[in-house]
């Protein structure tokens, strides 16, 4: 008899699933550091209790934007830190090229295809409601652009899930890589405010793909401003 992890992969043949190692995950997280640490000469965010006081209870989507190869790592990183049972929809196509990222919780997701989309979609739902400490990193752009363009436009993947979904939280997330005054660029992350959402299958997704971006735009914002204006007194250093 199948268990429940193999049915869920065989309904989903078509698409890539998440092939979870804990090994993997321990192994990569060491790599990463160093990696991380050889390309830049610090690491900060702010805002990290949204993630430590998130109740593992509760499946957690951290929504971010997309402006460098790096921010998934940068992610998987700040996550590792709080040992959430981390997950992420990734284009099919990158995917394809870096299957062991399938090893610390990667899926693929076709946009271009809607049925295909939705199917991955609905993994998503199946795994978040799966258990606890369960925690989901999306890029609701669908591509790589730069950290200053206006205005922000999502898919409507991110309001699928929560209207799938009986309940769970979302922090908007925004990245920005800068040099100041040194030789390598530093990392600055900025965490915003969560937000619960429960029994939302009748809201409407365009509203709510809306209300998202205009989150993610002013977190995206006030992270520009924060750095102009040198405030990083409440940025907790990660190295």
């Amino acid at each position: 008899m199948k268990s429940p992890a193999e049915l869920i992969n065989a309904y989903h043949e078509n698409m890539l699933t998440a092939n979870k190692s804990i090994w993997f995950e321990k192994l990569f997280g060491v790599y990463n550091r160093n990696l991380l640490k050889r390309n830049f000469h610090s690491f900060w965010v702010h805002n990290f209790q949204e993630l430590k006081t998130s109740d593992k209870n509760i499946p957690l989507i951290i929504y971010a934007n997309h402006s460098s190869w790096w921010d998934g790592l940068i992610l998987f990183e700040i996550l590792k830190t709080n040992d959430f049972e981390s997950y992420a929809l990734m284009e099919e196509k990158q995917l394809s090229k870096y299957r062991l990222f399938r090893k610390l919780g990667a899926f693929s997701i076709i946009r271009e295809n809607f049925r295909e989309s939705i199917k991955s979609l609905n993994y998503a739902v199946e795994i978040l409601s799966k258990g606890k400490n369960k925690t989901l990193l999306i890029f609701p752009q669908g591509e790589i652009f730069p950290n200053d363009k206006r205005p922000l436009e999502f898919f409507n993947g991110l309001s699928y899930l929560i209207t799938k979904l009986d309940k769970c939280t979302l922090i908007p997330c925004s990245v920005r890589l800068e040099f100041i005054q040194k030789f390598k660029p530093e990392i600055f992350v900025k965490l915003g405010e969560s937000e619960f959402y429960s029994q939302t299958e009748n809201l409407n997704r365009k509203s709510l793909t809306k209300h998202f971006e205009e989150k993610l735009t002013e977190n995206l914002d006030l992270l520009k401003s924060d750095i102009i204006e040198n405030k990083f007194d409440d940025f907790q250093k990660i190295f």
